[in-house]
């Protein structure tokens, strides 16, 4: 799945062209290298992201979803998140 997709279906950012420039200004990175939005992820993925308000989250990718919005209550089955989600 592509990054972009996964961040806007885990509610981490509104739409999937906010993600994808994100991915541009080089504020994702997955492992340690900045990405493009088109780059693919895996389970067991480390996502690090900067957003604009400046709040750093950490998401380790656990499960790719079908291609869904995925409900608050469950993006802990897909995803676990560390820092502060703003």
């Amino acid at each position: 799945m592509r990054i972009d997709v996964f961040l806007k279906l885990m509610g981490i950012f509104r739409t999937r062209s906010v993600a994808g420039k994100a991915c541009k200004a080089g504020c994702i990175s997955v492992d340690d290298l900045a990405v493009k939005s088109s780059t693919s992820i895996r389970t067991g993925d480390m996502l690090e992201i900067v957003k604009p308000d400046g709040s750093r989250l950490s998401v380790e990718v656990l499960d790719i979803p079908s291609g869904k919005q995925v409900s608050r209550k469950d993006r802990q089955n897909y995803c676990r998140i560390a820092g502060t989600e703003e």
